[in-house]
Protein backbone atom coordinates (compact mmCIF):
# COMPACT_ATOMS: atom_id res chain seq x y z
CA UNK A 1 0.00 0.00 0.00
CA UNK A 2 1.37 3.23 -0.90
CA UNK A 3 2.63 6.00 1.56
CA UNK A 4 1.63 9.86 1.44
CA UNK A 5 4.49 10.52 -0.95
CA UNK A 6 3.55 7.56 -3.16
CA UNK A 7 0.20 8.85 -2.98
CA UNK A 8 1.38 12.30 -3.88
CA UNK A 9 3.79 11.17 -6.79
CA UNK A 10 1.99 8.71 -8.60
CA UNK A 11 -1.70 8.16 -6.80
CA UNK A 12 -5.15 8.91 -7.47
CA UNK A 13 -7.79 10.93 -5.20
CA UNK A 14 -10.86 10.69 -5.55
CA UNK A 15 -13.62 13.44 -3.96
CA UNK A 16 -17.21 12.62 -4.08
CA UNK A 17 -19.38 15.54 -4.09
CA UNK A 18 -18.83 19.04 -5.44
CA UNK A 19 -19.67 21.35 -1.98
CA UNK A 20 -18.01 23.73 -0.52
CA UNK A 21 -15.93 21.24 1.38
CA UNK A 22 -15.22 18.78 -1.77
CA UNK A 23 -14.06 21.88 -3.89
CA UNK A 24 -11.83 23.63 -1.34
CA UNK A 25 -10.14 20.11 -0.28
CA UNK A 26 -9.72 20.35 -4.23
CA UNK A 27 -7.70 23.62 -4.49
CA UNK A 28 -5.63 22.52 -1.38
CA UNK A 29 -4.62 18.76 -2.59
CA UNK A 30 -4.06 20.38 -6.13
CA UNK A 31 -1.53 22.94 -4.99
CA UNK A 32 0.50 20.29 -3.14
CA UNK A 33 0.81 18.15 -6.19
CA UNK A 34 -1.48 15.30 -5.76
CA UNK A 35 -3.58 14.04 -8.93
CA UNK A 36 -7.40 14.83 -7.96
CA UNK A 37 -10.48 14.00 -9.60
CA UNK A 38 -13.90 15.58 -8.40
CA UNK A 39 -17.35 13.63 -9.24
CA UNK A 40 -20.29 15.65 -8.87
CA UNK A 41 -23.65 14.27 -8.82
CA UNK A 42 -25.76 17.79 -10.28
CA UNK A 43 -25.62 17.53 -13.96
CA UNK A 44 -24.28 21.08 -14.00
CA UNK A 45 -23.34 23.88 -11.96
CA UNK A 46 -26.50 25.10 -12.60
CA UNK A 47 -28.78 22.15 -12.08
CA UNK A 48 -29.98 23.81 -8.65
CA UNK A 49 -30.40 26.51 -6.60
CA UNK A 50 -27.63 26.96 -4.06
CA UNK A 51 -29.66 28.80 -1.38
CA UNK A 52 -28.47 31.57 0.91
CA UNK A 53 -25.44 33.13 2.29
CA UNK A 54 -23.08 31.94 4.80
CA UNK A 55 -20.34 33.62 6.49
CA UNK A 56 -16.81 32.72 6.66
CA UNK A 57 -14.94 33.11 9.74
CA UNK A 58 -10.95 34.20 10.26
CA UNK A 59 -10.53 30.87 12.29
CA UNK A 60 -12.29 28.40 9.86
CA UNK A 61 -13.22 29.06 6.71
CA UNK A 62 -10.86 32.14 5.76
CA UNK A 63 -8.26 30.12 7.32
CA UNK A 64 -8.69 27.16 4.18
CA UNK A 65 -9.36 30.08 1.86
CA UNK A 66 -5.86 31.49 2.41
CA UNK A 67 -4.50 27.96 2.07
CA UNK A 68 -5.89 27.60 -1.16
CA UNK A 69 -4.79 30.80 -2.26
CA UNK A 70 -8.59 32.30 -2.55
CA UNK A 71 -8.72 34.80 0.17
CA UNK A 72 -8.33 37.44 -2.32
CA UNK A 73 -11.33 36.49 -4.51
CA UNK A 74 -13.44 35.37 -1.33
CA UNK A 75 -12.95 38.87 -0.05
CA UNK A 76 -13.93 40.48 -3.22
CA UNK A 77 -16.95 38.51 -3.23
CA UNK A 78 -18.46 38.87 0.56
CA UNK A 79 -19.79 41.48 2.37
CA UNK A 80 -18.72 42.50 5.52
CA UNK A 81 -21.68 44.26 6.32
CA UNK A 82 -23.76 41.38 6.10
CA UNK A 83 -22.39 39.88 9.02
CA UNK A 84 -24.60 41.93 11.42
CA UNK A 85 -27.28 39.61 13.44
CA UNK A 86 -30.45 40.51 15.19
CA UNK A 87 -32.91 38.54 17.04
CA UNK A 88 -36.29 39.64 17.49
CA UNK A 89 -39.06 37.82 19.09
CA UNK A 90 -42.53 36.87 17.62
CA UNK A 91 -44.12 40.64 18.02
CA UNK A 92 -41.10 41.88 16.79
CA UNK A 93 -40.20 43.37 19.87
CA UNK A 94 -36.12 43.32 20.10
CA UNK A 95 -33.89 40.52 21.99
CA UNK A 96 -30.37 42.53 23.06
CA UNK A 97 -29.34 39.46 24.62
CA UNK A 98 -30.07 36.28 22.55
CA UNK A 99 -27.90 35.00 20.06
CA UNK A 100 -24.51 36.83 20.17
CA UNK A 101 -22.75 33.64 21.80
CA UNK A 102 -23.36 32.18 18.07
CA UNK A 103 -22.60 35.34 15.78
CA UNK A 104 -19.77 37.02 17.70
CA UNK A 105 -16.92 35.90 15.68
CA UNK A 106 -18.98 35.56 12.55
CA UNK A 107 -17.08 36.63 8.98
CA UNK A 108 -18.30 37.80 6.19
CA UNK A 109 -21.05 37.03 4.24
CA UNK A 110 -20.86 34.94 0.33
CA UNK A 111 -23.52 33.80 -0.89
CA UNK A 112 -23.33 29.80 -1.54
CA UNK A 113 -23.78 30.23 -5.04
CA UNK A 114 -20.70 32.66 -5.68
CA UNK A 115 -18.80 30.73 -3.22
CA UNK A 116 -19.22 28.05 -5.70
CA UNK A 117 -18.75 29.82 -8.84
CA UNK A 118 -15.58 31.19 -6.81
CA UNK A 119 -14.51 27.62 -6.00
CA UNK A 120 -15.53 26.18 -9.41
CA UNK A 121 -14.00 29.19 -11.70
CA UNK A 122 -10.46 28.63 -10.31
CA UNK A 123 -10.55 24.75 -10.89
CA UNK A 124 -9.00 23.24 -13.83
CA UNK A 125 -11.25 22.12 -16.74
CA UNK A 126 -10.74 18.34 -16.42
CA UNK A 127 -10.86 17.76 -12.55
CA UNK A 128 -14.32 18.01 -12.11
CA UNK A 129 -16.88 15.28 -13.38
CA UNK A 130 -20.61 16.46 -13.17
CA UNK A 131 -23.35 14.12 -13.70
CA UNK A 132 -21.61 11.44 -12.08
CA UNK A 133 -24.10 9.69 -9.20
CA UNK A 134 -22.43 7.39 -6.59
CA UNK A 135 -23.87 4.04 -6.36
CA UNK A 136 -21.94 2.15 -4.75
CA UNK A 137 -18.29 2.11 -2.94
CA UNK A 138 -16.11 -1.62 -3.59
CA UNK A 139 -13.02 -2.67 -2.66
CA UNK A 140 -10.37 -2.87 -5.43
CA UNK A 141 -7.61 -4.08 -3.12
CA UNK A 142 -4.60 -3.15 -2.02
CA UNK A 143 -5.65 -0.54 0.13
CA UNK A 144 -7.97 1.14 -3.07
CA UNK A 145 -11.57 1.64 -3.88
CA UNK A 146 -13.65 1.49 -7.17
CA UNK A 147 -16.14 3.77 -6.97
CA UNK A 148 -19.59 2.86 -9.11
CA UNK A 149 -22.00 5.16 -11.03
CA UNK A 150 -25.00 5.43 -12.07
CA UNK A 151 -24.84 4.91 -15.78
CA UNK A 152 -20.98 5.92 -16.07
CA UNK A 153 -18.11 3.94 -16.01
CA UNK A 154 -15.99 2.83 -12.96
CA UNK A 155 -13.21 4.59 -11.33
CA UNK A 156 -10.89 2.89 -9.13
CA UNK A 157 -8.42 5.58 -6.88
CA UNK A 158 -6.05 5.24 -3.87
CA UNK A 159 -7.49 7.76 -1.52
CA UNK A 160 -11.45 8.52 -2.18
CA UNK A 161 -12.83 11.23 -0.15
CA UNK A 162 -16.64 11.21 0.65
CA UNK A 163 -17.64 15.09 0.48
CA UNK A 164 -21.52 13.91 -0.13
CA UNK A 165 -23.16 15.43 2.24
CA UNK A 166 -25.92 14.43 4.67
CA UNK A 167 -26.70 11.49 2.99
CA UNK A 168 -23.54 10.29 2.04
CA UNK A 169 -22.88 6.95 -0.16
CA UNK A 170 -18.85 6.86 1.26
CA UNK A 171 -20.20 6.92 4.73
CA UNK A 172 -21.83 4.42 4.31
CA UNK A 173 -18.61 1.80 3.62
CA UNK A 174 -17.16 2.87 7.24
CA UNK A 175 -20.31 2.79 9.66
CA UNK A 176 -24.01 1.70 9.84
CA UNK A 177 -24.71 5.15 11.62
CA UNK A 178 -27.01 7.32 9.64
CA UNK A 179 -28.04 11.17 10.96
CA UNK A 180 -31.21 11.29 13.19
CA UNK A 181 -34.01 13.07 12.23
CA UNK A 182 -34.68 16.43 14.55
CA UNK A 183 -38.33 16.53 14.07
CA UNK A 184 -37.35 19.84 12.44
CA UNK A 185 -37.76 21.02 8.67
CA UNK A 186 -36.82 24.42 7.53
CA UNK A 187 -39.00 25.95 4.37
CA UNK A 188 -36.90 28.71 2.84
CA UNK A 189 -38.48 31.09 0.40
CA UNK A 190 -37.78 34.38 -1.90
CA UNK A 191 -39.28 37.61 -0.49
CA UNK A 192 -40.98 39.14 -3.04
CA UNK A 193 -38.80 41.46 -5.22
CA UNK A 194 -40.95 44.63 -4.77
CA UNK A 195 -40.28 44.00 -0.93
CA UNK A 196 -36.26 43.75 -1.55
CA UNK A 197 -35.86 47.41 -0.46
CA UNK A 198 -38.25 50.02 1.25
CA UNK A 199 -40.46 47.62 2.91
CA UNK A 200 -40.67 47.65 6.89
CA UNK A 201 -39.07 44.22 6.97
CA UNK A 202 -36.01 45.47 4.59
CA UNK A 203 -35.74 48.14 7.49
CA UNK A 204 -35.75 45.54 10.10
CA UNK A 205 -33.42 43.67 8.42
CA UNK A 206 -30.83 45.98 7.36
CA UNK A 207 -27.68 44.55 5.54
CA UNK A 208 -27.32 41.12 7.49
CA UNK A 209 -29.51 38.72 9.28
CA UNK A 210 -32.76 38.75 11.58
CA UNK A 211 -34.32 36.00 13.28
CA UNK A 212 -37.72 35.74 14.57
CA UNK A 213 -38.03 33.11 17.95
CA UNK A 214 -40.67 32.35 20.04
CA UNK A 215 -43.15 29.46 20.97
CA UNK A 216 -40.31 26.58 19.64
CA UNK A 217 -39.94 28.35 16.58
CA UNK A 218 -38.19 30.73 14.26
CA UNK A 219 -38.23 32.63 10.54
CA UNK A 220 -34.60 33.63 9.73
CA UNK A 221 -34.46 36.23 7.65
CA UNK A 222 -31.35 36.75 5.67
CA UNK A 223 -29.91 39.33 3.29
CA UNK A 224 -28.43 37.64 -0.01
CA UNK A 225 -26.21 39.24 -2.35
CA UNK A 226 -27.82 42.04 -5.64
CA UNK A 227 -30.54 43.00 -2.84
CA UNK A 228 -32.21 39.44 -2.41
CA UNK A 229 -34.38 38.29 0.81
CA UNK A 230 -34.42 34.50 2.09
CA UNK A 231 -36.65 33.64 4.86
CA UNK A 232 -36.20 30.07 6.53
CA UNK A 233 -39.36 28.82 8.67
CA UNK A 234 -39.10 25.92 11.07
CA UNK A 235 -41.94 23.51 10.82
CA UNK A 236 -42.18 20.49 13.64
CA UNK A 237 -43.71 18.25 10.90
CA UNK A 238 -42.57 14.38 9.48
CA UNK A 239 -39.29 14.26 7.88
CA UNK A 240 -41.04 13.61 4.54
CA UNK A 241 -43.59 16.05 4.89
CA UNK A 242 -45.34 17.34 2.89
CA UNK A 243 -46.00 13.88 1.53
CA UNK A 244 -49.44 12.87 3.40
CA UNK A 245 -51.16 16.21 2.65
CA UNK A 246 -53.54 17.92 -0.14
CA UNK A 247 -50.53 19.64 -1.54
CA UNK A 248 -47.03 19.72 -2.18
CA UNK A 249 -44.23 22.50 -2.45
CA UNK A 250 -45.06 23.85 -5.96
CA UNK A 251 -48.55 25.19 -4.27
CA UNK A 252 -47.30 28.36 -2.76
CA UNK A 253 -50.39 29.67 -1.73
CA UNK A 254 -51.06 26.30 0.26
CA UNK A 255 -47.39 26.17 2.05
CA UNK A 256 -47.84 29.45 3.34
CA UNK A 257 -51.26 28.73 4.73
CA UNK A 258 -49.62 25.99 6.74
CA UNK A 259 -47.11 28.35 7.98
CA UNK A 260 -49.31 30.57 8.78
CA UNK A 261 -51.27 28.03 11.47
CA UNK A 262 -48.00 26.76 12.58
CA UNK A 263 -47.41 30.11 13.92
CA UNK A 264 -51.06 31.46 14.79
CA UNK A 265 -49.64 32.65 17.75
CA UNK A 266 -46.82 34.81 16.30
CA UNK A 267 -47.84 38.65 15.65
CA UNK A 268 -50.27 38.81 12.89
CA UNK A 269 -47.92 41.78 11.89
CA UNK A 270 -44.94 39.91 11.92
CA UNK A 271 -46.50 37.00 9.89
CA UNK A 272 -48.06 39.53 7.15
CA UNK A 273 -44.22 40.94 6.88
CA UNK A 274 -42.68 37.15 6.60
CA UNK A 275 -45.42 35.44 4.48
CA UNK A 276 -44.70 37.98 1.22
CA UNK A 277 -43.16 35.31 -1.07
CA UNK A 278 -42.72 34.47 -4.34
CA UNK A 279 -40.55 31.59 -6.53
CA UNK A 280 -40.26 27.95 -5.72
CA UNK A 281 -40.18 27.04 -2.40
CA UNK A 282 -37.83 24.37 -0.77
CA UNK A 283 -37.79 22.09 2.09
CA UNK A 284 -34.57 21.28 4.40
CA UNK A 285 -35.32 18.27 6.54
CA UNK A 286 -33.05 18.93 9.79
CA UNK A 287 -30.82 15.98 10.51
CA UNK A 288 -27.84 15.64 13.41
CA UNK A 289 -25.34 12.50 13.44
CA UNK A 290 -24.66 12.10 17.28
CA UNK A 291 -21.76 14.08 18.92
CA UNK A 292 -19.46 11.44 19.88
CA UNK A 293 -19.81 9.35 16.73
CA UNK A 294 -17.00 7.14 15.16
CA UNK A 295 -15.88 5.02 13.22
CA UNK A 296 -12.90 2.65 12.37
CA UNK A 297 -10.33 4.08 10.11
CA UNK A 298 -10.27 2.70 6.96
CA UNK A 299 -6.78 2.63 4.76
CA UNK A 300 -7.77 4.66 1.72
CA UNK A 301 -11.27 6.23 2.77
CA UNK A 302 -12.53 8.75 4.78
CA UNK A 303 -14.94 11.29 5.09
CA UNK A 304 -15.65 15.12 5.73
CA UNK A 305 -18.03 17.87 6.01
CA UNK A 306 -21.91 17.47 6.32
CA UNK A 307 -20.82 13.70 5.52
CA UNK A 308 -18.79 12.88 8.82
CA UNK A 309 -20.66 15.30 11.22
CA UNK A 310 -24.16 16.50 10.20
CA UNK A 311 -25.57 18.88 12.62
CA UNK A 312 -28.11 21.98 12.14
CA UNK A 313 -27.60 25.18 11.43
CA UNK A 314 -28.18 26.70 14.54
CA UNK A 315 -24.54 28.00 15.15
CA UNK A 316 -23.80 28.82 11.71
CA UNK A 317 -20.21 27.03 11.77
CA UNK A 318 -21.27 24.25 9.72
CA UNK A 319 -19.35 24.94 6.44
CA UNK A 320 -16.58 26.61 8.79
CA UNK A 321 -16.16 23.27 10.20
CA UNK A 322 -16.31 21.67 6.81
CA UNK A 323 -13.73 23.90 5.04
CA UNK A 324 -11.24 22.95 8.59
CA UNK A 325 -11.77 19.42 7.84
CA UNK A 326 -10.43 20.26 3.97
CA UNK A 327 -7.39 22.08 5.66
CA UNK A 328 -6.52 19.28 8.48
CA UNK A 329 -7.21 16.66 5.69
CA UNK A 330 -4.36 17.79 2.99
CA UNK A 331 -2.35 19.01 6.47
CA UNK A 332 -1.89 15.41 7.29
CA UNK A 333 -1.64 13.99 3.76
CA UNK A 334 1.64 16.51 3.31
CA UNK A 335 3.11 16.42 7.46
CA UNK A 336 5.02 13.28 6.85
CA UNK A 337 5.38 11.83 3.46
CA UNK A 338 6.67 8.68 4.77
CA UNK A 339 3.93 8.17 6.86
CA UNK A 340 1.17 5.51 5.66
CA UNK A 341 -1.73 6.75 4.49
CA UNK A 342 -4.24 4.71 7.15
CA UNK A 343 -1.61 6.65 9.84
CA UNK A 344 -2.52 10.30 8.34
CA UNK A 345 -6.15 9.51 7.92
CA UNK A 346 -6.54 8.43 10.89
CA UNK A 347 -4.51 11.35 13.04
CA UNK A 348 -7.03 13.60 10.75
CA UNK A 349 -10.02 11.82 11.64
CA UNK A 350 -9.39 12.11 15.42
CA UNK A 351 -8.81 15.41 15.44
CA UNK A 352 -11.99 16.17 13.18
CA UNK A 353 -14.29 14.15 15.53
CA UNK A 354 -13.07 15.37 18.89
CA UNK A 355 -13.50 19.01 17.28
CA UNK A 356 -16.76 18.41 15.84
CA UNK A 357 -18.12 16.42 19.55
CA UNK A 358 -18.05 19.88 21.51
CA UNK A 359 -19.31 21.64 17.97
CA UNK A 360 -22.54 19.16 17.66
CA UNK A 361 -22.80 19.28 21.17
CA UNK A 362 -23.08 23.11 21.16
CA UNK A 363 -25.23 23.37 18.21
CA UNK A 364 -27.73 21.02 19.99
CA UNK A 365 -27.63 23.06 23.30
CA UNK A 366 -28.89 26.12 20.94
CA UNK A 367 -31.27 23.84 19.82
CA UNK A 368 -33.03 22.98 23.22
CA UNK A 369 -32.84 26.66 24.34
CA UNK A 370 -34.39 28.04 21.06
CA UNK A 371 -36.65 25.06 20.02
CA UNK A 372 -36.99 22.92 23.22
CA UNK A 373 -34.91 20.06 21.14
CA UNK A 374 -34.57 17.01 22.93
CA UNK A 375 -32.44 13.99 20.67
CA UNK A 376 -32.48 11.03 21.77
CA UNK A 377 -30.47 8.32 19.36
CA UNK A 378 -30.37 5.04 19.06
CA UNK A 379 -28.66 2.43 20.58
CA UNK A 380 -26.13 2.08 17.86
CA UNK A 381 -22.65 3.13 19.28
CA UNK A 382 -19.47 4.20 18.10
CA UNK A 383 -16.58 2.43 16.96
Amino acid sequence: MKNCHDLQADGRVAIVGAGPAGLTLAHLLLRRGFHVNVYERDASREARSQGGSLDLRADGGQRAMAAAGLLDAFQAGSREDAKAFRMLDRTGAEMPDAGGDTHQDAGPEIDRGDLRSLLLDALPADVLHWDHRLAAVHEAGDGRWRLAFCDREPVVADLVIGADGVGSQVRARLTPVQPAYTGITMVTANIRRDQWRGSRLSEILGEGSVMFAGSGKTVFVQRCARDAIMLYYSLEVPQDWPAGETFDLADTQAVIAAVRAAYADWSPEVMEMVTQVEGDLQRWPISVLRPDHRWDTQSGLTILGDAAHAMPPFTGKGVNLALLDALELADALTADPAAGIVEAVAGFERGMQARTRIETGACLEVGKQIYGLEMEFDDARPA
